[in-house]
């Protein structure tokens, strides 16, 4: 026989256990909040090479999940003047190219393109409404072909700020809203800190997020930063070598190795009032 000491105090943890377990509609939570690794990833981004600012983590992933990257525009814009290529149809092959090279240096799978074109008509090329409404149902195909456990993609901060960044993380954030698809798949965006924004060019641009705010903290290791500098090397239409060495040496002087996100979460509260 137990003493009776022993068992009150086991009863008390069993029934503390029970209360963290369950909600307030009496269903466990405590078992949901600890998932798995997710089996699929999909990182959705705006133009080929953007994918360039989470390289790394999609390194990492790419060895222990289905690491899907989702090219939303074609990149027919992206003129640089060492390249010496107009924008059209040939620019879009090169860059097409490079972003296989991109996604087969990262060892994660192919890369997927939804045809976009380069600034969403917000160039004045284009009819936006138009296109942006047949984007929105590429995006949400391409989630239901590819079935993720997770989405990764740019949040409020874009990035540099370019508006296709911006636009293609609220477009995938407004299907999954509208598709009420938020508790199946993770929605994470990923932002820099401001400190980390330093290493960079300040006429990048480049947006942050405060680190108070930024509960995701992915590490890698130095073999996937690698990978993800070879992948770098593969936009040549975009970078001088120059520019491309410059970046790398910058990244390799953060010895931190960390990439921050930011998980999409609803309020689950009911109110009448604000």
């Amino acid at each position: 026989m137990e003493p009776k000491t022993l068992r009150v105090l086991k009863s008390i943890l069993s029934t503390a256990f029970l209360l963290v377990s369950m909600g307030a509609s009496g269903q466990p939570f405590l078992q949901k909040a600890i998932r798995e690794e997710p089996k699929t990833i999909m990182a959705i981004f705006a133009h080929p090479d953007d994918e360039t600012a989470v390289g790394p983590v999609l390194a990492k992933y790419g060895a222990m999940a289905k690491v899907q990257v989702v090219i939303a525009t074609d990149g027919r814009y992206g003129v640089s003047d060492h390249f010496g290529m107009s924008a059209g149809d040939s620019l879009v092959a090169v860059r097409t190219q490079e972003m296989a090279c991109a996604c087969e240096e990262l060892g994660v799978h192919p890369p997927h393109f939804l045809g976009a074109k380069d600034g969403l008509g917000l160039n004045g090329y284009h009819n936006f409404y138009e296109e942006a409404a047949q984007l929105k149902e590429r995006i949400k195909d391409k989630i239901k072909e590819l079935n993720p456990d997770v989405i990764l993609t740019f949040g409020p901060e874009g990035d540099t700020g370019h508006p296709d960044h911006r636009m293609i993380g609220v477009f995938t954030t407004e299907i999954l809203l509208r598709e009420n698809w938020v508790n199946q798949i993770d929605l994470y965006y990923f932002a820099w800190t401001k400190e980390q924004t330093k290493k960079f060019p300040a006429d990048w641009g480049l947006g942050w997020t405060h680190p108070d705010l930024l509960h995701t903290k992915i590490r890698f290791s130095p073999q996937d930063e690698e990978r993800a500098f070879a992948s770098l090397r593969c936009h040549r239409s975009q970078y001088t070598p120059t520019e491309l060495e410059a970046w790398i040496k910058a990244e390799k002087q953060d010895t931190t190795n960390v990439l921050y996100f930011r998980k999409f979460a609803l309020d689950t509260v009911l109110r009448n009032r604000f």
